[in-house]
């Protein structure tokens, strides 16, 4: 793989700074809701499931326990890998298959 040091354009870096990241925590039932609203300007987020059941989470506004991107179990962070995938901005959607449990929810604006 070859790597151009003497690029011709110019990096803006300032598209890259945020601000830290504040965490919000969110109850989520059997009934879809939402986990994170979209924000234009989110540069990074995480979820981590403070509850004791499940949560299945999706990007957009639809989510169940059969059509979902991932589940986090009890216990468990996940974060989004911005390294490798352009930010997502809009909404994640939660749900779970019964019950209720929490998530802490983090992110991140970019300044």
């Amino acid at each position: 793989m070859l790597y151009d040091l003497n690029p011709s354009s110019s990096i803006n870096i300032a598209e890259d700074i945020r601000g830290p990241k504040t965490t919000t925590t969110v109850s989520v039932t059997n009934t879809v809701g939402v986990a994170l609203a979209a924000n234009a300007n989110r540069a990074v987020f995480g979820i981590y499931n403070i509850g004791t059941t499940p949560v299945f989470i999706r990007e957009g506004a639809v989510v169940t326990s059969t059509l979902y991107d991932f589940v986090i179990p009890p216990g468990f962070y996940w974060k989004e890998d911005f390294n490798n995938s352009p930010r997502y901005l809009g909404a994640i959607a939660a749900i779970t298959a019964s019950g209720t449990s929490s998530l802490q929810v983090s992110e991140a604006v970019m300044i």
